[in-house]
C-alpha cells in the first residue's frame, strides 16, 4: 500500500499562549492539525504572531517555522533572535505542580447540575494499570493458520489470493471458493457461550474475587462509548493511505456510535454481561454471522479435517474442537477473550485475531448479498472497489473495537480475509501498532486509552449495580454531547401493575494533562502524565422524561442496526463537521463559527 507523507497535527505545549482572535486561523476539526492549517491567508498582519513567538519560547519548532514563513510572505522584518529560539527540553513536573489544578470557570469544567452526585474526583495517572492474567492457557491448543497463510504475517500490506497480473495463486487454490453456511454442520462446533452461561468464567470470577464479568463481544461496545466521551470523538488518522483519501471523512461511522445495550445478570454476588439484541432485526437472514464462524475453521484447518465438518460427511469421526480463552482481570472486573490463532513468529504471546471482512456493497446491503457475488476487488489502492477502500472503512468502522478486543486478549493484531461471501480476494495482517497509528496518531497511545476506558467501565458498573441492588438489570449506554448517559432498568418489575422504574446516570469527564485541563485529542497524543477528573450523577427528573430520552436512544439503535448507511453519505460535510455540545453527535457549522486553535487543542485555560 502506497503511503503519503502528511505532517502530523501540531502538538502545542500546554504553556503556549493563545494567538489574538483577530489573527487566529480557523479550522474545522480538532483532531489532526497540520502546519498547512495554520498558514495565514492574506491579507494578514503577522505582527501578533511575532509578539506571541517572542514571549512563548516553548512553542514547537514547526509552529515557529510557520510564523517565520508567514512573516516572510508578507515582507515584514523579523527580529533575527526569533529564528534562534529553540524549544526548551521537557522536564518532568514534580511535587505540588503534578497535582491536578481546579478547572472551575473554564469551558472544560464539569458543569453543575440538578442531579444527585454519586461519585466525583480525580483519578491520577499512576492509578491506571494493565490487565492481569488469571489463567494459564495452553499454547498448543490454540489453532494455527493452514494453507501457507502464515506468509501473510511476515510482510505488511495486502496479499492477493490470486495475482491479477500473473493470474497465479499465492496460496492454496482451494481458498478461493468459500463453502456456504447451508453446507456446514455448525452443531459439530462448541458454539458461542454467553458470559452468564460460562461456568468456567464464573468460577474464575469467584476465585479471583471479581464481581463483574464479560466477554469481548459484550464489552467492546461499552468501551467504545466511553472512548468517544474520553477522546471528544477524536478524528482518525489517514496518513498511511494514498492521496485518493486526502479529503475523505475522518469521523467514526454511525455503526461505531450506535447506543449499546447489555443485560447484567445477577448470579450469587456476580454480575455477568450479555448482549441485549432485543431491538436488532431478525438475524436469521444475515449470512455474515455464520459465515465468519465457518471461515475461521476454513483458514485454520487442513482441507481433509475441514471437510469432516461439512454436512456431506456423515461419519462420526469428526474432531471435537475446544475454544481457548484468556481470562484477565482489572480490579473486580474479569474479562474473557477467545484466542483465535497463534504463530511463533509474532512478538509477545504470538496470538492474533481472525477477521473476515465482506466487501463494502455487501455490508451496507447485507440482505441482498446475492446481488453482489460478481463484485470483486480489482486493485490495491484507489477510491472504489479496492483493498484500500476496505481498509479505510475498517479504520472508521472496526479498528476501535478490534483494538479493544486485541488488548483484552493480549494479542498482537488481527488478520483480515477480504471476501464477497462466495470468493476470497486476499489477506492482510494489521498489527496493534498499526491500528494505534490510525486511531490515535501514534504507536503506544492505545494502551493508555484502554487502561482509562476499563477503569471508567468498572466504576460505572459499580454504580449501575447499586441502582437496584442484587437484581438483574438491562442497561443502555450512549455518548451524547459532553455526557455518557446510562439507563438502568430492573429485569423483574417490582410493581407488575405499572411500568418498571428507569434510572438515568450521567458521566462527564475532563482530561488533565501535565496538571492542566486538555481536550481529548491532545491528551491521547501526549506522552505527559494523564489524569481524569470525573463526575457521575443520577439524573433527577420525572420518569416520563427519562423514558422519553431512552426511547430516542432505542430509535437510533433500531434505525442504525436495521441498515447501516454508507460511510460516504456525509463525506462532503466532513471538513465542516464539529461536535454538537448541546445534542448528540455532530452538527454542521461554518468554519468561521468553529472554535479557535487553542480551544480545539485543549490549551486554553
Amino acid at each position: 500500500m502506497h503511503a503519503r507523507s502528511l505532517p502530523r497535527w501540531i502538538s502545542l505545549t500546554p504553556r503556549a499562549r493563545s494567538v489574538p482572535s483577530s489573527s487566529r486561523p480557523r479550522i474545522a476539526a480538532y483532531s489532526d492539525v497540520s502546519p498547512s492549517d495554520l498558514s495565514p491567508a492574506p491579507p494578514l498582519d503577522p505582527s501578533p504572531w511575532i509578539n506571541v513567538l517572542k514571549s512563548a519560547k516553548d512553542l514547537h519548532d514547526t509552529a515557529k517555522k510557520v510564523v517565520v514563513d508567514a512573516a516572510a510572505s508578507e515582507d515584514v522584518p523579523l527580529d533575527r533572535r526569533i529564528k534562534r529560539i529553540k524549544r526548551k527540553p521537557y522536564k518532568p513536573m514534580e511535587g505540588k505542580s503534578m497535582k491536578p489544578v481546579s478547572v472551575k470557570g473554564t469551558r472544560h469544567s464539569l458543569e453543575p447540575s440538578d442531579g444527585v452526585i454519586l461519585q466525583t474526583g480525580v483519578c491520577l495517572d499512576q492509578t491506571f494499570k494493565p490487565l492481569k492474567d488469571v489463567n494459564k492457557w495452553r499454547r498448543n491448543h490454540v489453532p494455527k493458520l493452514a494453507h501457507g497463510l502464515e506468509k501473510v504475517l511476515s510482510r505488511q500490506g495486502v496479499h492477493w489470493l490470486r495475482d491479477p497480473e500473473t493470474e497465479k495463486y499465492n496460496f492454496d487454490q482451494i481458498l478461493e471458493k468459500i463453502p456456504q453456511p447451508h453446507e456446514f454442520a455448525f452443531d459439530r462446533l462448541p458454539g458461542f457461550v454467553p458470559s452468564s452461561q460460562d461456568e468456567s468464567l464464573i468460577a474464575y470470577a469467584r476465585k479471583s474475587k471479581c464481581k463483574y464479568i464479560g466477554s469481548t463481544s459484550s464489552l467492546t461496545g461499552i468501551l467504545t462509548q466511553i472512548y468517544l466521551l474520553l477522546s471528544d470523538e477524536k478524528l482518525v488518522s489517514l496518513d498511511n493511505l494514498s492521496a485518493e483519501f486526502a479529503s475523505a471523512a475522518r469521523f467514526y461511522t454511525p455503526g461505531q456510535r450506535i447506543p449499546v445495550s447489555v443485560f447484567l445478570r445477577y448470579q450469587d454476588g456476580v454480575f455477568t454481561t450479555d448482549i441485549d439484541d432485543e431491538r436488532d432485526d431478525d438475524k436469521s437472514e444475515i449470512i455474515l454471522l455464520p459465515l465468519g464462524t465457518l471461515l475461521e475453521k476454513f483458514l485454520t484447518l487442513p482441507k481433509k479435517t475441514f471437510n469432516k465438518f461439512l454436512k456431506s460427511h456423515t461419519a462420526e469421526n469428526y474432531p471435537h474442537l475446544k475454544d481457548v480463552h484468556r481470562y484477565a482481570k482489572h480490579g473486580k472486573f474479569l474479562m474473557r477473550s477467545q484466542l483465535d490463532c497463534v504463530d511463533d513468529s509474532l512478538p509477545g504471546t504470538g496470538v492474533f485475531d481472525l477477521k473476515t471482512r465482506a466487501i463494502s456493497p455487501i455490508r451496507h446491503d447485507v440482505r441482498n448479498y446475492l446481488n453482489y457475488l460478481d463484485v470483486s476487488l480489482t486493485s490495491i489502492t484507489g477510491r472504489r472497489g479496492t483493498f484500500e477502500e476496505e481498509y479505510y472503512d475498517m479504520i472508521r468502522a472496526a479498528f476501535l473495537e478490534y483494538s479493544f478486543q486485541a488488548r483484552i486478549g493480549n494479542m498482537d493484531g488481527v488478520m483480515v480475509a477480504y471476501h464477497n461471501t462466495a470468493r476470497i480476494f486476499g489477506f492482510q495482517y494489521v498489527s496493534l501498532k498499526e491500528m494505534d497509528l490510525c486511531l490515535f496518531g501514534k504507536e503506544g497511545a492505545g494502551a493508555r486509552v484502554f487502561q482509562r476506558c476499563v477503569w471508567i467501565m468498572e466504576m460505572l458498573y459499580k454504580h449501575i449495580t447499586q441502582c437496584f441492588p442484587n437484581q438483574s438489570v438491562k442497561t443502555t449506554f450512549e455518548k451524547g454531547g459532553k455526557l455518557l448517559r446510562v439507563w438502568v432498568e430492573p429485569m423483574e418489575n417490582p410493581n407488575p401493575g405499572a411500568e418498571p422504574p428507569v434510572v438515568e446516570l450521567q458521566l462527564s469527564l475532563t482530561n488533565i494533562v501535565h496538571g492542566k485541563p486538555a481536550r481529548g485529542p491532545y491528551a491521547i497524543y501526549s506522552d505527559n502524565p494523564w489524569s481524569i477528573q470525573y463526575k457521575l450523577e443520577r439524573f433527577d427528573q420525572p420518569q416520563e422524561t427519562i423514558r422519553a430520552r431512552r426511547a430516542r436512544a432505542y430509535k437510533r439503535q433500531e434505525s442504525i442496526a436495521a441498515s447501516l448507511p454508507d460511510p460516504e453519505v456525509q463525506a462532503d460535510a466532513a471538513d465542516t463537521c464539529v461536535e454538537d455540545t448541546e445534542g448528540n453527535g455532530y452538527s454542521s457549522k461554518p468554519v468561521s463559527e468553529v472554535e479557535d486553535l487553542s480551544d480545539l487543542l485543549g490549551l486554553r485555560h
